[in-house]
């Protein structure tokens, strides 16, 4: 177990749907931000169109209403940028398009560490949604977007160049094994939470502040820290290969 206590200079944010991503790592973002200057930014891989119960509010409707919370709750945590990638909710699926498309922001953006939702569960069951985006996120940042050799028209067409992510944290472990410290962050976390209104209609502020404290209790006390959020960390050493692709 280990507590994190460098933050990178870059970061990417793979979020499967509005919210997840404040749930996950709001705290740890914006220490990142505030503390260290860190650039993030959240890739959005669906529209959350299916996200309520209304039958009266279409999937368009919703989608442009969860786009606009999207954006207030980054703005809120000092997120660089928020990129839209608009793929219908419960429709992701490991294609070439949307592998692609994250490949292109690890180009554009040339993060150190990617941070996404952890696709591997043996207890527990999680979204479809979940599952995709961590998966390929992972995918893109170890197999494709080093080598010009995957996607190459990113380079010729686009001028992007080849990136190497080192490490990825991933929210949402069954196995957690680092920490980042979000004592002082905790009220963030929940406002940005708070821009996500749509989701949040029925359900009082104060118990959304307590549950957000006792979560993160409980990633703490494995690391005797009163608040804390929980990764499990890989690390992408994938060997001299790379590196001869990345220097020629």
């Amino acid at each position: 177990m280990e507590i994190i206590t460098d933050a990178p200079r870059r970061a990417l944010v793979v979020t499967p749907h509005p919210d997840d991503a404040e749930g996950g790592c709001g705290g740890t973002t914006a220490k990142w931000v505030k503390e260290a200057g860190t650039e993030v930014v959240v890739v959005l891989c669906t529209n959350g169109d299916k996200g309520t119960s209304d039958r009266e509010r279409t999937p368009q409707e919703l989608a442009a209403i969860r786009e606009r919370e999207q954006q207030a709750a980054s703005d809120v945590l000092g997120v660089k940028e928020v990129v839209f990638l608009s793929h219908p909710d419960g429709g992701l699926e490991d294609t070439i398009l949307f592998r692609g498309q994250i490949v292109r922001e690890i180009r554009r953006h040339r993060p150190e560490v990617v941070i996404c939702i952890d696709p591997y569960r043996s207890v527990s069951h999680t979204h479809r949604d979940h599952r995709m985006s961590g998966q390929v996120a992972l995918d893109a940042a170890f197999s494709y977007a080093w080598s010009h050799l995957h996607f190459p028209e990113q380079i010729t067409q686009e001028g992007l160049e080849p990136h190497q992510v080192k490490e990825a944290y991933l929210w949402g472990s069954e196995t957690p094994d680092v920490f980042v410290d979000i004592e002082n962050y905790l009220d963030l976390k929940v406002e940005s939470l708070n821009k996500h209104a749509s989701q949040f209609s029925h359900r009082d502020p104060s118990d959304r502040h307590k549950r957000v404290r006792e979560g993160a209790a409980r990633h703490a006390k494995t690391v005797d820290l009163p608040y804390a959020e929980g990764f499990r960390r890989i690390r992408f050493e994938i060997g001299s290969l790379a590196w001869q692709f990345l220097n020629t």
